[in-house]
């Protein structure tokens, strides 16, 4: 850890004060009461706290505050002075935990703590001074240094080490390079020894030979029994899968093939078929064969299309209008009638009244009805060809579920349905062309399956052809290893009945006779000897490293032990 700089807003007599400080020695002077020591006591405050302020200089106020910036592992961090007792942000870990007195003893000593022998006899002291830059990881390296002059040589003589088990495995192999030494100037007698137990096999191999070989053909039989009866069951299973329908040669390519060509013309012709729903849906009411029957008259109404207009376009004769004077004659009548009414003697008032507005009323309805039949034109002069034809329009759109709108929108969309009908027209051929090719594929196709009993057949006889391989090639391996014991797996498995024979001493001397011959082996094979010699060598050379390296381990421990007492007196 490093400081950076010491910020000082309250502590004591010193205010909002602050000090950058340089790499390497940094030196605070000035006349007495100048805040030196107050400077030193906020630096011991902040990074190691007292947890009681008594009699401390100067006092603590709970306005104290400040902060130092500090530079740890090339980070530069800040710790920041809390209240009377407390501090907070990120403490530097040289300190964490630190007993203050501890702390004013080592980091932040004065005259009088230097002459103070207690300080430096407590038991803390050796870590916790070993923390300053350069040497914080000092109790590590010397744990480090002395595990591994113990782990290598050991405390003890018995203690665990590495020399201890290099030394046990170097023993071990010394002793068995000695035994293979040992046996090859024994081999004339292990030589010998093997002559010997090779008579004693051949005389009482002689004595038994007949059983002896009964009993080696019966183990041939007894062995192959499973054999026998496998080639039994598969031969049986080859028969059966014979008797079902078997793909010929080149069948596999010929269906993949014509399945291939089939299912091509098949989306070829659905693709077509698609396309003309398509078309045959957008037509009014979906139904083609009812309009194709219908095409005669809208092709007809149509074609008189450019007459219809050509009618219209001719001038129109005058309307003739008819003046009927009878309803104003009729009001004149009913008025003078108004009038009378009321020169007739003794009749009430009342009835004079009402009978005048009966006849007013009456008056108003006349004149209205004249006027009506005055506006009303006579019979027109009209082509009725044109009538005719517009009634035959809008007939022939109801009938085709269109719904009259005028008579040249029903034409245009009539056309449109003639369009329609000739795009129909043209798509017919080439989709009963595709139906057709689709039809002969797929007849090639059922033609070539209908031997097999349709799809599901030739897929069982593929499946044969597949059971049919395996099968042979099981026979084939179960033949072979039958001839392989001197059988012929095309006669029975003969009948041969096992003879009892002693054959504990031929089974002993065999077995000697099998050691010794190894352990001759073992003699003029020198790899295993030229392994443990090279064995050898390796672990002497480790165990000498390991003797080395214990040794620098011990030296290195003692100097460090002897570095830091120096280094204790020294700073005392």
């Amino acid at each position: 850890m490093r400081m950076k700089s010491i910020i000082i807003d309250s502590f004591g007599k010193l205010k909002g004060k602050s000090f950058d400080l340089t790499p390497g020695l940094n030196v605070f002077y000035g006349p007495n009461e100048s805040g030196k020591s107050t400077t030193m006591e906020f630096i011991r405050c902040t990074l190691v706290p007292n947890k009681s302020n008594k009699n401390s200089y100067p006092e603590r106020l709970k306005t104290d505050s400040g902060s130092i910036v500090y530079e740890e592992e090339g980070k530069e961090k800040r710790v920041l002075m809390e209240g009377k007792t407390g501090h907070k942000g990120e403490v530097p870990e040289c300190v964490t935990g630190m007993d203050p007195v501890l702390y004013r003893s080592i980091f932040a000593m004065n005259r009088e703590g230097l002459d103070e022998m207690d300080s430096l006899s407590n038991g803390d002291i050796r870590s916790r001074f070993l923390t300053i830059p350069g040497g914080e990881t000092m109790p590590m390296v010397i744990k480090s240094i002395d595990d591994d002059w113990e782990r290598l040589i050991g405390k003890t003589a018995t203690s665990p080490s590495a020399i201890i088990s290099l030394q046990k495995k170097e023993d071990k192999i010394l002793e068995e390079i000695a035994s293979l030494r040992s046996n090859a100037e024994s081999y004339s007698e292990l030589s010998s020894r093997q002559g010997e137990l090779e008579k004693k096999l051949e005389i009482i191999g002689a004595d038994n030979k007949a059983a002896m070989e009964n009993n080696d053909r019966y183990s041939k039989v007894e062995s192959q029994r499973s054999n026998f009866e496998s080639l039994r069951r598969y031969r049986e299973q080859r028969d059966q899968l014979l008797k079902r329908p078997i793909l010929q040669e080149g069948a596999q390519s010929t269906f993949l093939a014509l399945k291939k060509d089939a299912d091509a013309k098949k989306a070829a012709y659905e693709a077509l078929e698609s396309s003309r729903r398509k078309q045959i849906d957008a037509l009014p009411g979906a139904d083609e064969n009812r309009l194709i029957q219908m095409r005669p008259r809208i092709q007809s109404v149509v074609d008189r299309q450019s007459e219809y207009h050509s009618r219209l376009s001719r001038p129109t004769p005058p309307v003739q209008t008819s003046s009927n004077k009878m309803p104003f004659v009729l009001m004149a009548v009913l008025a003078i009638v108004a009038v009378a009414v009321w020169l007739i003697p003794g009749v009430d008032t009342i009835i004079p009244i009402v009978a005048d507005i009966a006849l007013i009323a009456a008056i108003a309805l006349i004149y209205l009805k004249a006027g009506r039949r005055t506006a009303e034109p006579m019979q027109s002069d009209r082509d009725p060809w044109l009538t005719g034809y517009e009634a035959e329009v809008r007939t022939l759109s109801s009938e085709l579920g269109l719904g009259a709108i005028s008579t040249d929108s029903d034409l245009m969309r009539m056309s449109d349905i003639l369009a329609k009908l000739s795009a129909l027209d043209a798509s017919r051929e080439p989709s009963a062309a595709a139906r057709m090719e689709y039809l002969k594929a797929d007849n090639r196709l059922l033609g070539f399956l209908s031997p097999y009993g349709g799809e599901q057949g030739y897929t069982a006889a593929l499946e044969n052809v597949t059971q049919l391989k395996q099968c042979n090639s099981t026979i084939a391996t179960l033949e072979e290893n039958i001839r392989r014991a001197g059988l012929d797996p095309d006669k029975p498995l003969p009948e041969v009945s096992k003879v009892e024979v002693d054959m504990t001493e031929y089974a002993a001397i065999n077995k000697e006779k099998g050691r010794v011959e190894e352990m001759m082996k073992n003699i003029l094979d020198t790899k295993e000897l030229d392994a443990l010699i090279d064995s050898s060598y390796t672990v002497s050379s480790e165990k000498a490293k390991a003797l080395r390296e214990g040794a620098v381990s011990l030296i290195s421990s003692v100097i460090i032990e002897d570095a830091c007492a120096d280094l204790y007196e020294t700073v005392h």
